[in-house]
């Protein structure tokens, strides 16, 4: 068996970048990007009779994203399949086969990455405790793909020093569109339908000037405090109030910084009744005072 069979018949639409080794090159030499950087890329539509065979897997990651039909993936011992709006991604050096479906052949974008941190790109997209490896399915976004062809338009101008550095510094938005799909889509935060932390963020937001308690922010999404709580710091790593005080600080730094109000109407603005309070907080948070910060920065203001 030959190390590598591929069998296609061309699809119509196709697009595909391959970096010459040259220019691979250069990028593991240039620091900015050495980390992470492309060196296949590509677009197949409805890719009926699409079939890759590589029983020594290569040496980069191999980014498969579908969002259409569906194929399927097989390892050295499991067989997965890929839906439309499912992305995977091989580690080096993983033994592998994959192709469309014969009957609904699938959409996908695809990539090859290279760089120190390739392996890092397969434990965040797919390490899961507990389980095997699987798709993992993200919402579909239209920044996305317009990322997607942004890069690739940049590669089709030429390998220039400027050209490489664009296409490659934009590889870890592009990854974040996967791995953090509700930051990613703005507008899933304001949807009705969006998961309860992304709305009691929102509801923070909208009353930072009010003093705000931990059952009006679980009362803002139906839930009970104690499910919420546990469900909110899972999801951010902080506590509900705990965050909401990170969020005032946030705008208090915005108003020491852009308004002539004093420290304690500073305090006032964020719903804090004690300057004394909001004092200590605003410490504890920046490691300095308001009226320090107010210096600190050159910023000439009443105190």
């Amino acid at each position: 068996m030959s190390p590598l069979t591929r069998k296609s018949r061309g699809f119509a639409g196709e697009r595909i970048i391959e970096i010459p080794k040259e220019t691979v090159d250069k990028c593991s030499s240039m620091p900015l990007i050495s980390s992470l950087f492309i060196t296949r890329m590509g677009f197949y539509p409805k890719a009926l009779y699409h079939y890759y065979q590589r029983p020594a897997g290569i040496s980069q990651v191999i980014l498969l994203y579908c969002t259409d039909g569906q194929g399927w993936l097989q390892l050295t011992k499991n067989r997965i399949t890929i839906q439309a709006g499912e992305v995977f991604a091989i580690s080096p050096g993983t033994p592998h086969t994959y192709g469309a479906d014969a009957e609904n052949p699938w959409t996908i974008y695809w990539f090859h990455f290279s760089g120190t941190q390739c392996h890092d790109v397969v434990r965040s997209l797919l390490d899961e405790p507990g389980s095997g490896p699987q798709a993992v399915r993200v919402p579909y976004s239209d920044e996305r793909i317009s990322l997607f062809d942004r890069m690739f338009d940049t590669f089709l101008k030429g390998y220039s020093t400027s050209n490489l550095l664009f296409a490659n510094l934009a590889i870890p938005f592009f990854l974040a569109s996967f791995i953090l799909p509700e930051n990613f889509q703005k507008e899933i935060v304001s949807s009705g339908n969006a998961n309860p932390t992304n709305r009691a963020i929102l509801y923070m937001q909208n009353n930072l000037s009010l003093s705000v308690t931990l059952d009006n922010i679980a009362q803002s999404v139906n839930l009970s405090t104690s499910f919420f709580s546990r469900k909110f710091r899972q999801d951010t790593g902080y506590a509900p109030i705990e965050y909401f005080n990170h969020l005032r600080i946030q705008k208090a730094c915005q108003l020491l910084h852009f308004s002539d109000l004093r420290i304690n109407e500073v305090a006032s603005q964020l719903g804090i009744d004690d300057p004394f309070y909001f004092s200590r907080l605003f410490k504890k948070q920046m490691g300095v005072s308001p009226a320090e910060y107010r210096k600190s920065e050159g910023i000439q203001r009443r105190v």
